[in-house]
Formats: C-alpha cells, sequence, structure tokens
C-alpha cells in the first residue's frame, strides 16, 4: 500500500501534520517495505487559499491510496476521496514514521488518537538552573536548561565547543535533537536551524535575552511567545 503523509521534512522521521495546502512536500510510502519517494511542491503551489490540484495529482500518479495531512480544504478533500483515496486529515504532532505505523495498527481511527510524547522544552541559556538567563542572541549557545514545563524538572545539556555563531547554532541544534526536545526557546536562531528544527518536528519560539529560564517557561505555558521572525 502507498501512502502519502504532508511533512516538513525528506525522511521518515519528519515531522507530520502540516496543512495540505501549504507542506513543502509529501513522503510517499510503501507500507510493506517502508521505502518512500519525496514529491515536492514548488513555493507558487503552496497556497491554502486555492484548490491544491498540483499536490492531488502528485500523490495520485504515485498511486496512493491513502493520504495523511493536517487540515485539508473540503473541496481538496472530496476530490482526493472520488479518486478513491483515503483521507485523514487534521493529524496532531508526530513523526511519519508514526503515522504510518499507527495506521497499520489501527486504520485512521489510531491515527487520529495518537498522543504527542509529554512536552520536553529545551531553553539556550548562561547558567545551570531554571534562574539562568536566556542566552543572548549575538553569542554563541554553550548549553540548554532541557525542562518538564508540567513539574519543572531540568537538567542541564552542554553544547559542544564552537569556531563560529554558525558552527554554534548548528551544534545547539544537534544538542536539542539528542536530548529528545520537543520545543527548542531561544532568543534567535539562524533560518536554516529553524527549518532544520521544524522538519524534525521541534517547535522553535523567540524569548527576550534579558528573562530567566523559569519565566521563559512560564510565557510557554501561557502561549506568550513567538515564532521567529526570520525563519525560512
Amino acid at each position: 500500500m502507498q501512502v502519502a503523509v504532508s511533512t516538513m521534512g525528506t525522511d521518515l522521521d519528519a515531522w507530520t501534520g502540516v496543512p495540505f495546502g501549504t507542506c513543502p512536500q509529501f513522503l510517499v510510502v510503501d507500507t510493506e517495505t517502508m521505502e518512500y519517494v519525496v514529491i515536492s511542491v514548488p513555493p507558487e503551489h503552496q497556497d491554502p487559499t486555492k484548490v491544491s490540484l498540483f499536490a492531488i495529482r502528485a500523490v495520485a500518479r504515485q498511486g496512493a491510496q491513502v493520504v495523511i495531512a493536517g487540515p485539508i480544504k473540503d473541496i481538496c478533500k472530496q476530490t482526493m476521496q472520488s479518486l478513491g483515496m483515503d483521507v485523514i486529515d487534521n493529524i496532531g504532532r508526530m513523526t511519519v514514521r508514526q503515522a504510518i505505523e499507527s495506521y497499520l495498527r489501527g486504520g485512521p481511527p489510531a491515527v487520529q488518537a495518537y498522543e504527542a510524547p509529554a512536552e520536553k522544552v529545551a531553553v539556550a541559556s548562561h547558567g545551570s538552573d531554571l534562574e539562568a538567563t536566556v542566552h543572548p542572541k549575538d553569542e554563541p549557545c554553550t548549553s540548554f536548561l532541557l525542562v518538564d514545563p508540567q513539574t519543572m524538572e531540568w537538567q542541564q545539556i552542554q553544547v559542544a565547543p564552537a569556531e563560529s555563531l554558525a558552527q554554534a547554532s548548528i551544534h545547539a541544534v544537534r544538542a536539542a535533537v539528542r536530548a529528545g526536545a520537543t520545543v527548542v526557546i531561544t532568543s534567535g536562531l539562524r533560518p536554516e536551524c529553524c527549518t532544520a528544527l521544524a522538519a524534525l518536528a521541534i517547535t522553535v519560539l523567540v524569548a527576550p535575552e534579558d528573562i530567566t529560564v523559569r519565566e521563559a517557561i512560564e510565557l510557554f505555558q501561557r502561549g506568550a511567545l513567538s515564532v521567529p521572525s526570520n525563519r525560512t
């Protein structure tokens, strides 16, 4: 069976749940072998206000029998259903692999009932406890505090030394991924790093650099932090 999954990334561990009309690509996965083909959607065809004919044609040509995505316009959903596709929409945060495994285990209800793991919030900081300040955006990030926002338990995650801000950003991304972070809070991050984190289902949020980690977590819990304005 061929299953098409909307995604920000290009492998099975990339994030799904992207709206059908704005996703940059689909992974069309063979459920028997878990081999996949990446179908790219050009930017000019990523428009949530229009019928996503390019995307519909692309997944149809790959023989997709199932489409898994975030929000889908009714007309797009009806068009794909008329072509014999099973459409599962409004999917939450999970990887392509988790979406496929859930579908194989219990069909559409299992995908829609999937519960994402508890949040782990990595706050780029100068210091080793919750009173440490968020690191300045023009300085290399040397460590994170990985915080459970429900219990406020935390651990310090060291970032490998770097010779430049660009290299420091890359090392910080790797440290966050290895630590299992689902959210990264920072005062600033290079656009390509934001894109890499988004593809791995990790949300990036911006906090003022003069507040503490504890205050950053409180703002996160209130939904008061914004996404980076320079993300790609």
